[in-house]
């Protein structure tokens, strides 16, 4: 038996669930239904090989990487699991440093689950982990991006990968630091300070292409809505230290890249600046929006949260909605009448 033709099973299985039951496409929080669906195939499979010695398995979930051991013909291979809600083949992957597991592994392989959009239909891709990797972003902690159809990796093979696994914590680091300083536009905070001078300076918002910087502003418009959307004065504190701790970007003045003050008219009605940003970047902040990853969709709760709102959590872009509409309520309630519009989120739109 070939650790492949097992993952072709687990691949059959899964796809054979058409339609599946709706409680492995749960992704919410700690609930996660592709976690729960896998170690039930991994059961199947077991049973119709009734042979622990040419299979079994074992799983881990929770913190530790990989998620589950799948044993062939006593060999121990890793399998990490990932999972998307709308088709794509690409997520935010685990910290970096706890996914380069030393514990003895043939291979670590992903399993990739994919809903089908409109249709409770599970697709399935695999490949051995390291393949997969496709970058690294510095977020709170450095992170893998996995992609599954990536034509390039972070590493250039399987051996520099399992060399890595074997390295001290100190040597792992140094792999990190040098991969993005080859990498990244301006060197993220996990760069040691006992580097260059240049090497630690960060990159200047005003210097980015304007689809980086339109990026940006959309990304704040979704976590911070509250601090940013004002009738009064804004308050930028919040977002700016987000921008800098996960980009490295700055700006000395965040007002003016943001907003640059000043009125804006829509239907004869003068909003603020900031107001027309959000209007501008409604497509990028629909795009970002029905993109999110569970770790994006929970900073925004975190943050949404001092809005005393109750979300029910089943749609990222009904929950966005009530969190804008509120603001609008609170603080253009007048204006909103006047400009015709019965929403704040009209301006979505």
């Amino acid at each position: 038996m070939d650790i492949h033709i097992i993952l072709e099973q687990f691949k059959t299985k899964i796809e054979a669930r058409n339609p599946i039951d709706k409680k492995y496409l749960v992704s919410k929080g700690n609930q996660n239904g592709f976690e729960l669906l896998v170690p039930e195939i991994a059961e199947e499979i077991k049973r119709e090989i009734s042979n622990p010695d040419i299979f079994d398995y074992k799983v881990h979930l929770g913190h530790h990487f990989p998620d589950l051991d799948l044993i062939v013909n006593k060999q121990v291979y890793g399998l990490e699991l990932k999972s998307r809600n709308n088709g794509k083949w690409d997520t935010n992957g685990n910290s970096v440093l706890e996914s380069i597991s030393e514990d003895i592994y043939e291979e670590i392989y992903l399993l990739f689950g994919s809903k089908e959009p409109d249709n409770d239909h599970i697709l399935i891709k695999y490949n051995q982990y390291w393949k997969v990797t496709s970058a690294i972003s510095v977020t709170h902690s450095p992170r893998f991006k996995i992609n599954m159809d990536t034509p390039t990796s972070v590493f250039t093979s399987a051996e520099e990968y399992n060399q890595l696994r074997t390295k001290t914590e100190t040597e792992k680091i140094q792999f990190l630091q040098n991969y993005l300083k080859q990498n990244t536009t301006g060197v993220k905070w996990f760069i040691s300070p006992t580097d260059s001078v240049e090497s630690v300076k960060p990159t200047s918002l005003n210097s980015l292409p304007s689809s980086v910087q339109n990026a940006v502003k959309s990304e704040v418009l979704i976590l911070f809505p509250q601090d940013l959307i004002s009738a009064t004065k804004a308050n930028y504190s919040r977002a700016h230290e987000f921008i800098i701790s996960n980009h490295f970007y700055y700006s000395s003045s965040f007002r003016d890249f943001f907003s640059a003050g000043g009125k804006w008219e829509h239907n004869s009605v003068e909003f603020p600046k900031s107001v027309q940003t959000f209007h501008e970047l409604k497509d990028e902040i629909l795009q970002m929006i029905g993109e999110a990853n569970e770790d994006f969709q929970q900073l925004a709760y975190q943050s949404w949260e001092t809005l005393g709102i109750p979300f029910p959590k089943k749609s990222f872009l009904e929950d966005y909605k009530s969190v804008i509409n509120l603001i609008g309520r609170v603080n253009f309630y007048n204006e909103l009448k006047e400009a015709n519009l019965s929403e704040f989120s009209s301006l979505l739109d």
